[in-house]
């Protein structure tokens, strides 16, 4: 299937790290605008995880919270 948007540039940001742009959303609010925002890609990554100030501007609610290990070993 086609994207309806063209694909965007990865930039490599060091040796194993990528970036890249995303068009986010607010799926209960299809008709706001989207946000662009540049962040990290973990091709192993389970779960998405957003700035509060992102979350913020889409206007999403928290419905769950999970805690979470970072590479640097750290839990949040």
């Amino acid at each position: 299937s086609r994207l309806p948007f063209p694909p965007l540039p990865v930039q490599t940001a060091g040796m194993g790290h990528a970036r890249t742009t995303l068009q986010l959303r607010n799926p209960l609010h299809p008709d706001a605008p989207a946000l662009m925002v540049t962040a990290l890609a973990d091709s192993g990554a389970a779960y998405l995880c957003l700035p509060p100030a992102v979350a913020s501007d889409l206007g999403l609610a928290i419905v769950e919270r999970r805690e979470v290990t970072l590479a640097d070993g750290s839990r949040r």
